[in-house]
């Protein structure tokens, strides 16, 4: 069987109303998969599909997106929690993926249908998006953050990062939304139950960022044009969403900054969807409505089991 027919670019249906603004939906970040929905003119894009493909197209369906109208998938590194639900998704529904070589090799599928290639410091466009990938310091061999232009303005991503870097400072200058890592809470990962190795591993240039390195770089660098900063990849061992908060927020005090949302993001919730005609000087319809926040009723460990690294979802994963 063929694919279903998509509805005409610029509408659609989304629990009875017709979507044409800009929107970004978190469908569940951490170290047990990442996934993130981009839509424009009614066609999706999955910036990592880390989860199970079950729970991406579950969640697909509380915000009311059919996954055949996802049209690509965006992959910024190879490890296990931005790629597990990728092919199958890919397969069943025949969307290209796009990635470097480098990403490509570091997954290591070969069954893929169709696949498109990502070169760093370039522009591509994927499904009218136009995608920059800019390199930065993760324990991959190679992993990606992008600078996306919307037609509702630009959105900086960088889920996973050691450290902010000057090009992705300047890359991230003007843009609209922030979804960048808030991981860990310096403190809690000092007394955090991981080994020493995996603590220096996490806190390292080429690991995770911080809450406090996080709020430094708002205080310093953070553009005029930011709107809204969506912290994510949160460690459920080294950090509590309510500490990444606070910590962003006082950052954003201290910078005078009242004019920027804040979102937290969590593994087992789709975060609400951000709409970025909000901030857009672009005439959008009154019909052009966000989707409705739902918190999912996931199957979520338990908090001895939250804190327990388990086989295959370390918070920072293996070297490849």
């Amino acid at each position: 069987m063929g694919r279903r027919l998509r509805p005409a670019a610029g509408k659609k249906r989304c629990r009875g109303a017709f979507v044409i603004a800009v929107q970004l939906t978190v469908l569940g970040s951490g170290s047990g998969g990442n996934s993130t929905l981009l839509v424009q003119r009614g066609r999706g894009v999955l910036i990592d599909a880390g989860l199970s493909y079950r729970q991406i197209a579950r969640r697909l369906d509380h915000v009311g997106f059919d996954p055949d109208r996802v049209d690509a998938i965006v992959i910024t590194h190879g490890h296990g929690d931005h790629t597990r639900g990728a092919r199958m998704f890919c397969r069943r529904h025949d969307v290209a993926v796009y990635a470097t070589e480098t990403v490509r090799g570091d997954w290591g599928k070969t069954d893929v249908p169709t696949w498109r290639s990502l070169r760093t410091n370039q522009r591509h466009d994927v499904c009218g998006l136009s995608f920059y990938p800019v390199t930065i310091p993760h324990d991959a061999s190679e992993t990606v953050a992008f600078r996306i232009e919307t037609q509702d303005g630009a959105i900086g991503f960088a889920t996973d990062i050691g450290a902010m870097t000057a090009e992705l400072i300047d890359r991230f200058r003007d843009c609209r939304v922030l979804v960048v890592e808030s991981n860990y809470a310096t403190e809690l990962l000092r007394v955090s139950p991981y080994d020493r190795s995996t603590r220096a591993r996490i806190g390292s240039a080429r690991g995770h960022l911080s809450n406090e390195a996080l709020a430094d770089y708002v205080r310093d660098h953070l553009g005029a044009q930011v709107r809204c900063l969506v912290l994510t990849h949160l460690s459920r061992v080294n950090n509590v969403p309510e500490i990444a908060e606070i910590t962003c927020r006082e950052a954003l005090a201290a910078s005078g900054r009242g004019d920027v949302d804040v979102v937290v993001t969590r593994q087992d919730q789709v975060a609400p969807t951000i709409d970025l005609a909000r901030w857009s000087s672009r005439q959008v319809p009154e019909f052009a409505a966000p989707y409705a926040q739902t918190v999912l009723p996931f199957d979520t460990p338990t908090t001895e089991e939250a804190r327990r690294p388990q086989p295959g979802t370390q918070e920072v994963s293996p070297r490849p």
